[in-house]
């Protein structure tokens, strides 16, 4: 079997624009709007939309520190809150586009990069646009430079808590972290948990090639329990080219089943026919071998469990005791 990527396997090598993202040492998190009110319009218009309604138009344009300071001091009645709220201001009016910037909606991460300049709102803040807002350079983007889909609750925990910071603009303190994720670069620990799972994988997979074929028979069988799936018929039934019937009954599936000590394409073959006869009452095959004679190439709704595939599902559900137990 092919061995599949994992989320982090390819480095994005740089070229063209990705070349400039990667070249960026900082991030920076921002929130559009209260609770994200102009997430729409800012990701559908690849812009970022931010408030600051106090302070005049005029001092933004020109975005004379001293002036938007004495402005944000003069109403706000916290003074260290002035501070923070002036020091996230000029985040967004000096150089935005030095920094990499993301925000958190729908469940992803999204990222962007930003083109100096603030454009002013003609009609002011509204309830789905900001009272200025900068154009992205680099769209919004759910997706790594490799095309990982950043999902939060695929990401660590201190990438994700910058999400529940409450005012507007920060640096977040997984930044590293946030550029690594993004450019698809890897750290070394993540690198050699990755060398030390493969090399179990493949201790584990010598050892299946050794099981009885009783024994693999049976491993088989705990595989599919573990990932929920309830024998129906006996493991060696009698009836005619079945050697397993399981049954998802979350899913609402029936699946064949067969398992074979050696098995060549022709082999397979035939099972794929017996399979396609009997569709009406089998929402999928599995075919599982323990010693595959050449490459098994099956159809897209078979599934072949054989090599390193086996091996790791043996101990994605936690078997790999089980066979080690078996072989020693």
């Amino acid at each position: 079997m092919t061995k599949q990527p994992g989320p982090y396997s390819s480095i994005v090598r740089p070229t063209g624009g990705d070349a400039e993202v990667l070249g960026r040492s900082t991030v920076r998190y921002l929130k559009n709007g209260r609770g994200g009110q102009w997430w729409e319009v800012a990701r559908a218009r690849n812009q970022a939309h931010c408030g600051w309604n106090g302070v005049p138009r005029e001092q933004l344009e020109r975005a004379d520190r001293a002036e938007i300071e004495a402005t944000i001091r003069g109403y706000s009645k916290d003074q260290g809150a002035a501070t923070r709220d002036v020091n996230q201001l000029f985040e967004l009016l000096d150089s935005p586009s030095h920094h990499i910037w993301i925000t958190f909606q729908d469940g992803y991460m999204w990222w962007c990069t930003l083109r100096n300049g603030l454009v002013l709102n003609p009609d002011g803040a509204s309830s789905d646009m900001g009272h200025f807002w900068l154009a992205c350079d680099r769209p919004w983007s759910k997706h790594s430079l490799g095309h990982r889909l950043l999902s939060m609750t695929d990401l660590s925990g201190r990438i994700t808590s910058t999400a529940a910071f409450r005012d507007t603009v920060c640096t977040p303190k997984a930044e590293a972290e946030i550029l690594r994720v993004v450019s698809d670069q890897k750290d070394e620990l993540a690198i050699a948990v990755e060398m030390a799972r493969d090399a179990y994988e493949l201790t584990i997979e010598q050892s299946i090639q050794r099981l009885s074929p009783q024994d693999f028979e049976h491993l088989v069988d705990l595989i599919l329990v573990r990932t929920g799936w309830a024998r129906i018929s006996t493991l060696g039934s009698t009836r005619e080219g079945i050697d397993l019937e399981v049954e998802n009954a979350a899913a609402d599936e029936v699946a064949f089943v067969q398992v074979k000590s050696a098995a060549t394409q022709a082999v397979l073959d035939d099972y794929v026919k017996r399979f396609t006869d009997r569709r009406e009452r089998y929402s999928r095959m599995i075919f599982a071998v323990h010693t595959p004679r050449g490459d098994l190439c099956p159809p897209e709704d078979v599934q072949v469990w054989a090599g390193r595939h086996t091996a790791k599902l043996t101990v994605r559900v936690g078997l790999g005791e089980w066979v080690e137990a078996k072989v020693a």
